[in-house]
């Protein structure tokens, strides 16, 4: 986790599987750790970029869906490039059980603009154009568009 958490977040989300079955790793997950290490062997020149060319902030989220088999809950990623230098990023299972990939990724999104909001206060900028969240689940970015609403998916204005 330590390798993922602090220069490595594209094994983020492998690291966080496999820290689920720390308690009690089977075979496969064994070898689950030998591909992870393989990989890192393989890819041992890659770095974070600290900086570089594009400018403002640039973001990617996904989702699985009911990726996690106990529980089937999905898994959020996202990934945060400020001025080209990855600056927040994360892989964790959602807080709540959806029922399609659309919502699952709906889940994501809503995660990832929660953390572009924060993000973009903690480094004091102010919002003069709209950010791009780039996600890759048409079903869901058309949804996002509408405005419409569904029991499951209420939106602020809906409630007031």
């Amino acid at each position: 986790m330590y390798i993922a958490v602090c220069a490595r977040p594209d094994i983020m989300n492998s690291a966080a599987i496999l820290g689920r079955k720390f308690s009690a790793p089977s075979g496969s997950d064994w070898t689950a750790v030998k591909r992870v290490i393989r990989y890192l062997k393989g890819t041992r020149d890659w770095r974070l970029n600290l900086g570089g060319d594009s400018g403002g902030l640039v973001v990617y989220s996904d989702s699985d869906f009911a990726g996690y088999a106990g529980t089937r809950k999905s898994t959020t990623g996202y990934v945060l490039f400020y001025f080209g230098g990855a600056v927040s990023w994360a892989s964790r299972r959602q807080d709540c059980v959806t029922l399609s990939t659309l919502e699952a990724e709906y889940v994501a999104l809503t995660e990832t603009c929660q953390v572009v909001v924060w993000m973009l206060s903690d480094l004091g900028e102010t919002q003069t154009v709209a950010t791009t969240v780039n996600e890759d689940n048409q079903g869901c970015l058309s949804f996002a568009r509408s405005e419409r609403s569904t029991k499951r998916s209420k939106r602020q204005s809906d409630t007031s």
